[in-house]
C-alpha cells in the first residue's frame, strides 16, 4: 500500500510525531476528518484535562478531612489497652470505611482519565499532545492551590 505520510498518520500507525488536523482519536470509529471535529476533539481533550485535576484535587481534599477528622479523634495511642474507644463508637469505623471507600473510587477515576489522555498522546498527534498539556496546565491553575501531591 502506498500511503502519503498524512493518510498514514491519519489511521494511526504512525510512530513519530505530526502534525495533522486529520487523525483518528482513541477509537477507530473517531477519525477525525474536518475542521469542525478537530475542534470539538481539542475541546474535549483540554476538558479531560481540566476533569483530570479536578477529579485529583477533590481526592487530595477528601484525604484532608480524613487526615484532620483523624487528628480530631483525640489523639489515642495506636495500641488502645484500656476500654478500646473505637468498639464503643461503630459509627466512626463506618465513617472511615466510607471516606476510604470514596476516596478509592476517585482514585479509580483519576487513574482512568489519566491513562484515556496518555492514549490520546500516544497518538503522536502534536495537536492532541499541546491540548492535553494546555488542559492539564489549565485545572492545575484552576483547582492545584492547596492540594497534596
Amino acid at each position: 500500500m502506498n500511503f502519503t505520510d498524512d493518510e498514514e498518520c491519519s489511521k494511526g500507525s504512525c510512530m513519530y510525531f505530526y502534525a495533522s488536523k486529520k487523525s483518528t482519536l482513541l477509537f477507530k470509529a473517531w477519525e477525525i476528518d474536518t475542521d469542525f471535529e478537530f475542534w470539538m476533539a481539542i475541546g474535549g481533550i483540554i476538558t479531560f484535562g481540566l476533569l483530570y485535576e479536578m477529579v485529583k484535587s477533590f481526592r487530595s481534599c477528601l484525604i484532608l478531612e480524613a487526615q484532620a477528622s483523624a487528628a480530631m479523634a483525640e489523639n489515642k495511642p495506636i495500641l488502645l489497652t484500656d476500654g478500646d474507644s473505637r468498639r464503643r463508637h461503630p459509627e466512626n469505623q463506618g465513617l472511615d470505611c466510607l471516606q476510604h471507600i470514596l476516596c478509592t473510587l476517585f482514585y479509580m477515576l483519576e487513574w482512568t482519565l489519566f491513562f484515556l489522555l496518555l492514549l490520546v498522546v500516544i497518538g503522536f498527534n502534536v495537536w492532541n499532545l499541546v491540548a492535553a498539556i494546555t488542559g492539564l496546565a489549565a485545572g492545575y491553575l484552576l483547582f492545584g492551590k492547596g492540594r497534596i501531591n
